[in-house]
């Protein structure tokens, strides 16, 4: 297993390498200095404070989600901060899964609790993707780019409809997984084991705790803050391009927020690859210069405005949560240093 990871982890760092070379190859070097140092700050600051608020809608859907679990505004807003910092540094947005294993390790929430919460919450991330990418679709022309397809609206419908029965009938559709994993227990003889059944009563807690869940009939708050986070990221990656773009002769009216949306789907896809650069580099930019292009953005400016909009929010996003952390552990190394003396 050891070798394996370390065999993954030098070919991430290699097509991170390969893709950035590539990348920087195809533009020149002068035009990316010039998109930084002629950054508009008041565009860049408009995205930080969107950024934030993003965070905010986002802890407090989990907020209510806890609910009646208390947790204060502090816990959870780091809690967030630090799930924004490894969301993207892991392959598949398996960072994701930092929320649990914070909540349920460092602030002592039961598994099960954790666990179902962040099933929900990422339920609804998906289910609002749809929306945006079929009115962008629709905005930018069926016709207009060679990825607004009727294809793509065609999966965009389906995604939507898979993603809504999966949270209609979520205590049903785990119930059915808890039952396929009883099966494969039995088939491997391993269901007297004593990690097999400690699985399988935490799979068992979660199902009651997501059925709590949908009792509590919050669905309509978490769909309204849903959507304000993916409005608010998008609206934040928005103005980031536009600072960054500015000096290059773009503006408000003709920078699209549409086709915007469209290419950082595009980009995010990235993520699903078997492969991922390291924190994504070269792979989301690769992604991101492609779609973009897709949508008649020049080729040198495609590359420019992937590799900015993704060095900065990885920065940004990079900080906070390594503050948060910090923040985080203080209370457990003070503990520490007092045992010691």
């Amino acid at each position: 297993m050891a070798k394996n990871k370390l065999f993954y982890i030098l070919l991430s760092f290699a097509a991170s390498i390969v893709l950035i070379w590539v990348l920087l190859s195809q533009i020149n070097l002068g035009d990316l200095t010039k998109t930084f140092t002629e950054i508009e700050y008041t565009f860049l600051l408009i995205y930080i404070a969107i950024a934030l608020s993003a965070t905010g809608f986002r802890a407090w859907r989990y907020k209510l989600l806890l609910y009646p679990y208390s947790i204060t505004w502090r816990n959870i807003i780091l809690v967030t901060l630090i799930r924004n910092l490894f969301v993207d540094l892991l392959p598949a947005r398996i960072g994701s899964l930092s929320y649990i294993y914070i909540l349920n390790k460092r602030l002592t929430y039961s598994f099960e609790i954790a666990t179902s919460t962040f099933v929900i919450a990422i339920i609804f991330d998906f289910l609002t993707l749809s929306p945006f990418l079929i009115l962008a679709i629709f905005i930018v022309g069926l016709a207009a780019t060679a990825i607004s397809t009727l294809s793509l609206l065609t999966l965009s419908v389906l995604f939507f409809f898979v993603i809504f029965v999966i949270l209609w009938r979520i205590t049903q559709i785990s119930s059915f997984l808890l039952k396929f994993y009883r099966l494969l227990l039995k088939l491997f003889n391993a269901e007297s084991k004593r990690w097999a059944k400690l699985t399988i009563e935490k799979f068992h807690l979660t199902i009651e705790y997501l059925s709590e869940i949908k009792k509590k009939k919050i669905f309509g708050r978490i769909l309204s803050l849903s959507f304000l986070i993916r409005l608010a990221k998008y609206g934040s990656l928005y103005f980031l391009l536009l600072s960054l773009l500015q000096s290059h002769g773009f503006s408000f009216k003709t920078l699209s927020f549409w086709k915007n949306i469209l290419g950082i789907t595009g980009a995010e896809l990235s993520s699903a690859l078997p492969v991922k650069g390291i924190a994504g580099f070269g792979t989301w930019e690769s992604a991101w210069a492609l779609t973009f292009k897709l949508m008649s953005f020049e080729k040198e400016l495609a590359i420019l405005s992937g590799i900015g909009v993704h060095l900065i929010t990885n920065l940004f996003e990079y900080s906070l949560g390594i503050l948060a952390i910090f923040i985080l552990a203080f209370p457990l190394i003070k503990k520490t240093k007092k045992k010691k003396k």
